[in-house]
């Protein structure tokens, strides 16, 4: 029975092992999510020194900067925190002039198993290795088939599809209620507090290296912008670091009417203006011009 249990548990490591070394695996979502990370994290080892770094979540992943690919690099993270940007930052063997740390998020924890895995050897020599389980491998071959049979042209796949009557529009409609109804709550005053302290000590070791630090909230949709959570985040970061200049999502999203796809995210049209709106900022500390 060991015997056997053995032989299974090590035939899912060799499955797995070949599966995501030849990419014939299908990767679900959240680990198509931990790869992009691990990824841009791998990267900047290996980056040549920039003097703007970005320190964010998916909003700050969001974010191209055309004509200042020199002078930034974006440690935008899906699901992650600044916390996690800064920490890659402070241990990287390069240093930039200045960290726009984003704000948006707060309450998540810095991911130190993430920057881990991007430092070790499968990040650096197969980038592109994910690891799929049987089961749910067998589960996506099963529903390619389906798609098959069911006659769609080849090298085309499925979208999802919306609840009845639901189309874009309602689709976003529906988003931004969730997080209407989410930003509501404001966070718990200890858990603030306590990450609040642990900004302020990222931010100091920065510093002490040298490093020049900006605050950044990134626009988010206008009935969002003064719900209480994201109203509690600006008013507690501006009365902590009253020192550090803050780039509001009020200037980035001056003249705009954003619409974004689910509340948080901005739709291309959305991040084109606020860019526009930020690139003398941009300038400044690239000092440069745009081309």
């Amino acid at each position: 029975m060991k015997t056997s249990i053995a032989v299974a548990l090590g035939l899912i490591v060799v499955y797995g092992a070949l599966t995501g070394l030849s990419n014939s695996g299908f990767e679900t979502l959240a680990q198509g999510y931990l790869r992009k990370n691990r990824n841009v994290i791998a990267a900047y080892a290996t980056t040549e020194p920039r003097q703007v770094v970005f320190a964010g979540s998916s909003l700050t992943a969001a974010l191209h900067f055309p004509g200042f690919e020199s002078c930034t690099y974006n440690l935008g993270l899906i699901g992650e925190s600044a916390l996690t940007g800064m920490d890659v930052v402070h241990r990287g063997h390069w240093k930039p002039n200045t960290v726009f740390v984003e704000i948006n998020f707060p309450e998540r924890e810095s991911n130190a198993a993430l920057i881990d895995s991007a430092n070790g050897w499968l990040a650096r020599h197969f980038p592109d290795f994910v690891y799929v389980p049987p089961v749910t491998y067998l589960a996506q071959l099963g529903g390619a088939a389906l798609q098959h049979f069911r006659a769609v042209p080849a090298g085309f796949a499925l979208e999802p599809t919306p609840a009845p009557g639901m189309g874009t529009g309602a689709a976003r409609e529906a988003e931004l209620a969730i997080q209407r109804e989410v930003s509501e709550t404001k966070l718990r005053a200890s858990v603030l507090k306590y990450k609040l302290a642990e900004f302020a000590k990222k931010i100091e070791a920065l510093q002490k290296n040298g490093l020049n630090v900006v605050l950044i909230e990134l626009p988010i949709h206008p009935q969002l912008e003064d719900a209480p959570r994201f109203w509690q985040i600006r008013d507690a970061f501006r009365q902590s670091f009253p020192d550090l200049r803050l780039v509001s999502a009020q200037e980035l999203a001056k003249g705009l009417v954003l619409k974004t796809t689910d509340g948080l995210h901005l739709t291309a049209e959305d991040l084109s203006g606020v860019l526009r709106n930020f690139l003398p900022e941009l300038q400044a500390v690239c000092a440069k011009q745009a081309p």
